[in-house]
Formats: C-alpha cells, sequence, structure tokens
C-alpha cells in the first residue's frame, strides 16, 4: 500500500493537475461547493472561526479557498512542491503560508500554536507509521482546546477481505471490481482503521470527540473522519454511515435541478 514516496511520486510527478487542480473528485456530489457546503463544512462548522488553522494535504487548493474566511492564519503543508507552489500563486496573501512537508511530520510549526488542524481527502493514503507520526506532532501543535478533523483510512477494519481481493489474478480482480462484484480499495491505507486511530490519539492523550466510517464508492465503510482534541473531555461517539453515497446523489441531482440555464 502507499508509502510517502509512492505518494510523494504519484501527487508530484505523475497525476496531471493541469485541467482540474482536484476538482473531478467532488464529481459525486456534482462540485467542490455542494461538497464543501453539503460534507466538509457541516462536519467541522462547530470549530470555525479559528485564529490559526493547519491544512493537511491541500493539494492545489480544493478546501483551501473555503477555509480562508474564517481564519487570521492558514498554514498549508503538502509533500509535493508542485502543489505548495500553486497554492502559493493561487492564495497569494500575507494571512496563507505553504510548506513542503516530509508526509511525516510538522517540524515547521511552532509547539501549542494551532487552533485547528483539517485533513480532507489526503490522509486516506497514509500508512499507519506516518500517521503516527503525524498524530504525536498534531498533539504538540495543537493549542490546548484546539481540534483536528482528520479523514483517514479505515481499509485495516477489512483486512482480510482486500488481502484476499488483492490476491486474485489483476484480470480476474479487475472484472469483478468493474461489475461491482468486489469492492475498490481506493488505494487506502491497510493498515489503518478507526480502531486504531482511536487508541493512538487515546495514547497521545488526545481526546475523540467523533468518529463516522463512510463507504467511498463500494459497500464496504473503508474511510473514517475522526475528530479529536486536546485538553479536551468527551465520550466517543462512533457512527456507521452507509447512506454516505446516496445522500451525495441525492445532493448532486437537487443542485443540477435548481441550476440557472
Amino acid at each position: 500500500m502507499p508509502t510517502v514516496e509512492e505518494n510523494y511520486e504519484f501527487w508530484n510527478d505523475r497525476f496531471d493537475w493541469s485541467n482540474h487542480r482536484g476538482d473531478v473528485w467532488s464529481k459525486q456530489w456534482g462540485s467542490p461547493t455542494n461538497q464543501w457546503y453539503w460534507c466538509v463544512y457541516p462536519r467541522i462548522r462547530r470549530q470555525l472561526p479559528a485564529q490559526t488553522i493547519l491544512e493537511i494535504g491541500p493539494g492545489q487548493g480544493r478546501w483551501t479557498r473555503f477555509l480562508l474566511p474564517y481564519c487570521d492564519r492558514l498554514v498549508l503543508v503538502d509533500i509535493s512542491p508542485r502543489c505548495i507552489e500553486t497554492c502559493r500563486e493561487r492564495f497569494s496573501s500575507e494571512s496563507v503560508e505553504g510548506h513542503v512537508g516530509d508526509g511525516r511530520t510538522l517540524s515547521f510549526q511552532k509547539d501549542e500554536s494551532v487552533d485547528f488542524v483539517l485533513s480532507f481527502e489526503s490522509l486516506i493514503h497514509t500508512e499507519l507509521d506516518d500517521l503516527t507520526s503525524y498524530l504525536k506532532e498534531i498533539a504538540r501543535v495543537l493549542k490546548p482546546g484546539g481540534r483536528a478533523f482528520l479523514h483517514h483510512s479505515n481499509l485495516a477494519h477489512y483486512e482480510r477481505y482486500y488481502r484476499f481481493v488483492k490476491g486474485l489474478p489483476e484480470t480476474l480482480r479487475t472484472t469483478l471490481q468493474g461489475r461491482g462484484v468486489v469492492d475498490f480499495d481506493g488505494w487506502r491505507a491497510l493498515s489503518v482503521s478507526g480502531e486504531r486511530v482511536r487508541q493512538l490519539a487515546e495514547q497521545l492523550q488526545l481526546t475523540v470527540h467523533s468518529q463516522e466510517m463512510v463507504p467511498w464508492g463500494g459497500k464496504r465503510l473503508i474511510d473514517c473522519f475522526t475528530s479529536l482534541g486536546k485538553g479536551t473531555t468527551a465520550e466517543t461517539r462512533i457512527y456507521e454511515n452507509r447512506e454516505f453515497v446516496e445522500r451525495a446523489r441525492e445532493v448532486r441531482e437537487i443542485s443540477q435541478a435548481y441550476e440557472m440555464r
């Protein structure tokens, strides 16, 4: 499954950002604007506004543009120099700073200097060792009372299934996936699950407020949204949202029905 080096090679060297800046990944919602207002914002609205926001893996700024009005300072970190350069050009403001990261640490950021950390549709490709390093860094840079919202893999919950699928001959696997018989893994990290992230966060004295398990195109809940805080208390709420993809489809259809023609 993806290493930091493989992520760098794919997102910096191979992926063609020229046509859409990542907006294509919001296709099931109809547009990034739809996905922000119907998916991302409702889940983080209680943490906004925040004085300093740190976004991990902004790509070329799909969510950055929506975060800007909610903070005085927005810090971006991505392993891709191409993406950070594009973000610097796209959001040329004294309130935005971009850093090329190593996929594991936030060494450029001071202790207890961030109010809110967001990573959406990025850390799903980060394996457990590197995600553990990120969690340690998040615990370090968050202010007391600070919060984080992390979108990561839950593939390890189905580890035996996906190892079996991976072991199928490639032609057979492709055919079965195309027919919807077996699920794609979406290049998710196989070593990461919601439960493992929850345990790691608790070891770092971070409070996990909620975890929402969602599907991302298939039947299985391969993704997880983890909301956590530093110096906060809460009983963890765990929610399996099996209707996530259906809600996205509804939003797309409603927005199309009301488009100006």
